[in-house]
């Protein structure tokens, strides 16, 4: 083993010192703010990479514990062991892929949309003030106006030299919304995750059943379509719409989930510019998105 799993492994076994480790599996890549230790298939341990990463895990055991008694889904027990230390209850399966779901029958497409329909929903309905009692915060995607023009000026500064016309003729449009209408951006306070990736759904693809719901450590209080948009940058917005029958009326938050997904593609374009002005690339990670979004104003 190298130092960093020799070290993780003395530590877990200082603190379980009655645990028969019989299995371990090192997750050192995939997450962007943790390192992953799972024992045996039953635990998993996460030990923060950076000191300003370890707020989240603080989080997830806060969030966790708030959202477990209101969601049908599981959510993983998780104990705040340490400072940037956590353990987890090990949640089997494999994540979701668009790629896969596409390929279903209908009724299975059906079947996994009404699960996250009715997750998404559960969440969303989350009492407020249990939620502020709890210790979780707002997230931090919860920008202002002003914010977001501040964002847009970056953009233009920095991305613009590496765009044609057409481009940025498209980035235009994209804010036009918000730049036109002041309340375009408000929205109905709601917990939220987040951060609701495809790999962040524990699945059972032989039921197309999700086993799990995972990786609440940017959880909060914020705009429910920030989750939306979330799916439909993943999912794609096909699919998104499947999920809405059983959400309930997500028409209100279309459009502002449309406005995020192009936003955080752009946030994402702007933080590469930064990469090619520095040359560091240490934690560069390409991602990938489902290409299917809407044009604002279309409501179906």
């Amino acid at each position: 083993m190298a130092e960093k799993e020799v070290k993780y492994v003395e530590y877990i076994k200082s603190r379980f010192p009655q645990l028969d480790i019989s299995n371990i599996k090192f997750n050192l890549s995939d997450g962007k703010y943790n390192d992953i230790v799972i024992i045996n298939e039953e635990s998993a341990f996460k030990f923060s990479r950076y000191d300003w990463t370890v707020a989240f895990l603080e989080n997830e055991a806060k969030a966790t514990n708030l959202i477990n008694p209101y969601v049908g889904i599981p959510v993983p027990q998780v104990e705040y062991l340490d400072k940037g230390v956590a353990k987890y209850e090990f949640m089997k399966g494999t994540p979701l892929f668009r790629n896969e779901i596409l390929l279903w029958k209908d009724n299975d497409q059906n079947y996994m949309a009404k699960q996250i329909g009715t997750f998404l929903k559960q969440l969303h309905a989350i009492p407020l003030k249990k939620a502020k009692a709890s210790g979780i915060g707002e997230v931090t995607t919860n920008l202002s106006r002003e914010a977001f023009l501040s964002e847009y000026e970056n953009i233009k500064r920095k991305v613009y030299p590496y765009f044609d016309s057409y481009v940025k003729e498209s980035v235009e449009q994209i804010f036009e919304p918000m730049l036109e209408n002041k309340d375009f951006l408000k929205f109905n306070p709601a917990v939220i995750h987040a951060n609701l990736t495809p790999t962040h759904f524990i699945c059972d693809k032989d039921l197309r059943k999700i086993n799990a719901v995972i990786g609440f450590g940017s959880a909060g209080i914020g705009d429910p379509a920030y989750d939306i948009s979330i799916l439909i940058d993943s999912l794609g917005e096909t699919f998104v719409k499947r999920v809405g029958r059983y959400y309930g009326d997500m028409t209100s938050l279309l459009d502002r989930a449309r406005f995020y997904a192009y936003f955080n593609h752009l946030i994402w374009a702007e933080r590469l510019a930064d990469r090619i002005t520095t040359r560091d690339f240490s934690d560069f990670k390409f991602q990938i998105q489902a290409s299917d979004i809407m044009p604002f104003g279309r409501s179906q």
